[in-house]
């Protein structure tokens, strides 16, 4: 695992609900710090509950005013796929909070070129947190593969430079993600893992063989805190 940052495992009985309560703490400290809580938000179930939780504590909290939010990753879609991240975030998260239109970023699709898609999520980083982006708080999932985002074992996606890479696979079909760099420029990176299916996955990614191509999550680090929320007890 990386070493130049905190790397917290909290084992948790509902990981959607710790989820939250570490949402809402980082939102209220980037306002304390800074003026604005940039987080990036990931797919899947276990997320999906999570925005449940913050609709029913927070829905009219001042920060969410002040939040800008952007993806790691997406299935190369429309937003109105049922298959899109941003869709999925959109009806049960975003459109129930006080959050500005023009403070949600989602990866845009640009129809039969994932390329331009990459490029103009590309810019609309570095436009609003400029060439160095940095968030405040990342969520990831790990796949039983021990992909995160869209970065698969055997794509060689996990080695892409730059901010934003496009990663075609047989199986999963096209994405576009953030690369393994960008992903940790976020001071805290919560990775969610959450179901036995996923213990393998979780194991070898925490263990001691260092792999990133077998393993991709082992190649996220965090600005300042790196942190496992799971249900899983090795």
């Amino acid at each position: 695992m990386p070493t130049d940052n905190q790397t917290d495992i909290q084992v948790a009985d509902n990981v959607a609900r710790a989820a939250a309560v570490l949402f809402l703490e980082q939102a209220e400290r980037a306002l304390r710090l800074r003026d604005r809580f940039v987080v990036v938000l990931s797919g899947g179930s276990t997320p999906l509950a999570m925005y449940e939780r913050l609709v029913e504590k927070a829905p009219d909290a001042y920060f969410w005013r002040h939040t800008h939010v952007f993806w790691g990753d997406e299935r190369f879609v429309p937003h109105d796929h049922p298959d899109s991240n941003y869709g999925a975030a959109h009806d049960a998260l975003l459109r129930h909070v006080a959050i500005p239109d023009h403070h949600i970023h989602p990866i845009p699709y640009i129809a039969d070129d994932p390329a331009a898609a990459a490029r103009t999520y590309t810019t609309s980083l570095t436009q609003v947190l400029g060439n160095s982006p940095i968030a405040d708080l990342t969520f990831l999932g790990l796949g039983d593969d021990a992909h995160t985002a869209s970065l698969f074992p055997g794509t060689n996606a996990v080695h892409a430079e730059g901010l934003v890479t496009v990663v075609d696979t047989a199986a999963k079909g096209t994405r576009i993600s953030l690369t393994a760099s960008a992903l940790s420029h976020s001071r805290t990176v919560a990775f969610l893992v959450a179901g036995e299916k996923k213990r393998q996955a979780l194991a070898d990614t925490l263990g001691d063989h260092q792999d990133i191509e077998r393993y991709p999550a082992q190649a996220i680090s965090a600005q300042e805190r790196l942190i496992w929320l799971t249900d899983i007890q090795l």
